[in-house]
């Protein structure tokens, strides 16, 4: 195996006349093909995806018959990193502006170069997110092949939740093979599933060996339930981070409520088994779609939530669920 490092520059685009540099870790092995890219960073405020991912390359240094060829990006987005915001200084979201534009904004630049140097190089691509110091997400984002998302192993699948600009949006116009995984965040601090679910990714490729780690089927979620605060307050849960990714009850599951006054200015419920979901107050929007009516056949799972109590603006996300519809057996996944 031979491992490089080396660098997509964004020349003279800073102040200092300097410009951005995005690190690349290249490892290949004794065939051609597979290729596959795995990147963090993209947000400037989701540094447990980036921790995660110089792991996966001190991992990858010491594979033995490693096939193909992998690079290894732990932090794409440096203009954003220096920041620490999902938003670069620029104002703009760099995961809105993929495949990017050569002149023009920094953002865009640097995701012109991004992309540049990667949809010929790859056939597929994990993009890894993580939660924020505050907030635990559990879920990935499919771009088309249940299969490939699948792999990852740890996340529920959310289906046709796309975003236009997404870095995986784009390689997936191209052909490519793509899965957004977002995982952890504030209290669940462990880099393990972000490590060892780009390695499962690796090994359904046929970049390396070895035994797939965690669990042995996922579920595909297809109707999602997207809270969003329409009150400024201080949010309260009998939920915290610690529980994404489990079975929620039915009922009230976040409040709003008024710091001056104490007052209960807002309760998000969870619909009850049975009821007609889909429909609701300014929460039924996310991605590029609006959720359609359901009904509620059993007990959704929590894919976002925030440290408790915090404080909350209108039009944050208070918590997300999600309910399961299939589950896909990762043992019959090719």
């Amino acid at each position: 195996m031979k491992y490089a490092t080396w660098t997509i520059d964004v020349p003279e685009v800073r102040a200092d006349g300097a410009g951005y540099s995005v690190a690349v870790h290249e490892f290949v092995g004794t065939r051609g093909s597979p290729r596959t890219a795995i990147v963090a960073g993209i947000n400037g405020d989701k540094p447990l995806a980036v921790l995660a991912l110089y792991e996966v390359i001190e991992r990858l240094k010491v594979s033995s018959n490693l096939q193909g060829t992998v690079l290894v990006i732990p932090a794409v987005n440096p203009f954003g990193l220096q920041g620490g915001l999902r938003h670069n200084p620029d104002m703009l979201e760099i995961n809105r502006r993929f495949p990017g534009k050569a002149s023009g904004f920094i953002t865009d630049q640097l995701a012109f170069a991004v992309f540049s140097a990667l949809v010929d190089r790859v056939d597929s691509l994990v993009d890894l997110h993580s939660g924020t110091p505050s907030r635990c997400l559990n879920y990935s984002y499919d771009y088309g092949d249940e299969s490939f998302s699948a792999s990852f192993g740890y996340l529920p699948i959310v289906r046709e939740r796309g975003v236009p600009g997404q870095l995986c949006t784009a390689m997936s116009e191209r052909g490519k093979r793509a899965v957004l995984a977002e995982f952890g965040g504030a209290e669940c601090s462990s880099t393990e599933v972000g490590v060892e679910g780009c390695l499962n990714v690796l090994r359904f490729c046929g970049h390396i060996g070895g035994t797939r780690r965690g669990p042995t089927m996922v579920p595909v979620i297809d109707h999602v339930k997207v809270f969003l605060a329409s009150r400024e307050g201080i949010l309260v849960s009998s939920k915290s981070p610690s529980d994404c990714g489990k079975r929620v009850g039915t009922g009230e599951i976040v409040r709003i409520v008024c710091a001056s006054s104490g007052e209960v200015l807002e309760r998000c419920l969870v619909d009850e088994i049975g009821q007609t979901a889909g429909v609701g107050n300014g929460f039924d929007l996310w991605g590029p779609r609006l959720e359609r009516e359901f009904r509620v056949e059993c007990e959704p799972l929590l894919m976002l939530a925030n440290a408790v109590p915090s404080l909350i603006h209108a039009g944050d996300f208070a918590c997300i669920v999600g309910w399961p519809d299939r589950y896909i057996q990762l043992d019959q996944i090719t």
